[in-house]
């Protein structure tokens, strides 16, 4: 008769058919098993007890592990996912970042040196650690005033002009040779002078698209040397117009005027022709009101090339742009005594233009500044 047993070894079913013997050896796993008596006349599938006790608990064990796991899988898949996503979206902002263009950084208020100025090579003008630490400046909302910052000395200052590389070149220009009375330093382009009161005129027009970036730049280099007893303000000028900021007016040379010098430059370009009267005699209005008790002004003209258009008034109408900017500094300024006298350092920018030289060599010389032609290597 035929019976079923189930292996005590491994569990397999076994079809035993008038087995004689009550031993036989599981095909499955070749192990030797007895049978027990009358087997067939036992209800069927004969199991022992330990085996099927064992696979009975590895079959509970089974099921009680993916019951506990299959509920918290799609969590687990969702979180894998996010994470992905997350991943990703941060690689893009990082490339984004890495490739913007650069804001514009000025060094810390720490760049300020003794240097009472002169012609120097910018590439040997190397900076200390403390000239190394840039703060990028975060452009912020600023307040618009009509009034002028004023502080008290006790001191009585005098302006000393930019030296040519050479001894005496302060005194060649007429000029004290720094002493305890000079005013603090400033520079541009690796060109400067002691000063308390320091106007930017800077050339916008259309031929400096290319590189007012780097002016803008410079400019800005050069107000972060500025200390905290010095006053400034930026005039820029094109198509017989200029723009002036951040207050339009002079404003003292601390931290938050320097933030607000670079909020004002942010968005300006430069467009238009050369047309730079009307910024030079805005510049003599302001400094009008430089503080009486420390005298020293001094301005800072730069352009790429000689000047059109006059808008100097019906006196000046036969003249053409440079003859009317140098008669009007003739009649406003040179005329002035030594202590009234604004000096005027100027700068020609990438340009080999011979009237353009000129036309910059003669304002600063009549009028007690430098003059400095910049090259692209500079």
């Amino acid at each position: 008769m035929a019976a079923n047993f189930r292996c005590e070894k491994c569990g397999k079913l076994l079809d035993i058919q008038n087995q004689i013997n009550n031993a036989i050896r599981c095909p499955s796993c070749n192990n030797k098993i007895i049978l027990p008596e009358n087997i067939t006349s036992l209800p069927s599938p004969h199991v022992p007890f330990n085996a099927a006790t064992e696979n009975n608990v590895e079959l509970v064990e089974e099921q009680s592990g993916v019951g506990v796991v299959a509920p918290i899988m799609p969590w687990v898949i969702s979180a894998f996912l996010h994470l992905g996503m997350f991943l990703i979206m941060l690689f893009f902002v990082m490339v984004t970042i890495k490739n913007k263009v650069p804001e514009v950084f000025i060094p810390d208020v720490a760049m300020a040196t003794n240097n009472i100025g002169g012609v120097m090579n910018p590439k040997d003008d190397k900076p200390n650690r403390a000239q190394k630490n840039l703060k990028r400046f975060i452009l912020r909302n600023h307040k618009r005033d009509n009034q002028i910052d004023r502080g008290k000395t006790d001191k009585v200052i005098q302006l000393i002009a930019p030296g040519d590389g050479h001894a005496g070149g302060a005194d060649k220009l007429g000029l004290p040779s720094g002493n305890e009375n000079s005013g603090p330093p400033s520079r541009i382009f690796g060109l400067g002078g002691n000063a308390y009161h320091i106007v930017y005129i800077i050339d916008r027009s259309g031929s400096m698209a290319s590189t007012f970036q780097r002016v803008q730049f410079e400019m800005l280099k050069s107000i972060a040397r500025l200390t905290k007893e010095q006053d400034f303000t930026i005039i820029l000028f094109a198509n017989n117009q200029y723009i002036e900021g951040p207050n339009k007016r002079l404003v003292l040379a601390n931290f938050d005027n320097k933030i607000k010098a670079n909020n004002f430059m942010e968005n300006i370009t430069a467009q238009s022709s050369t047309t730079v009267l009307p910024a030079i005699k805005r510049a003599f209005e302001v400094l009008k009101y430089a503080d009486i008790n420390k005298p020293g002004r001094l301005i800072y003209l730069l352009s790429d090339g000689d000047f059109a258009g006059i808008s100097g008034g019906s006196k000046y109408k036969n003249l053409n742009g440079n003859e009317a900017i140098i008669q009007w500094l003739r009649d406003n300024n040179t005329s002035q005594r030594q202590a009234e006298l604004v000096h005027i350092n100027t700068f020609l920018y990438l340009s080999k233009d011979i009237e353009a030289q000129n036309v910059m060599k003669t304002i600063a010389k009549e009028n007690s500044g430098h003059f400095k032609a910049i090259s692209p290597d500079e």
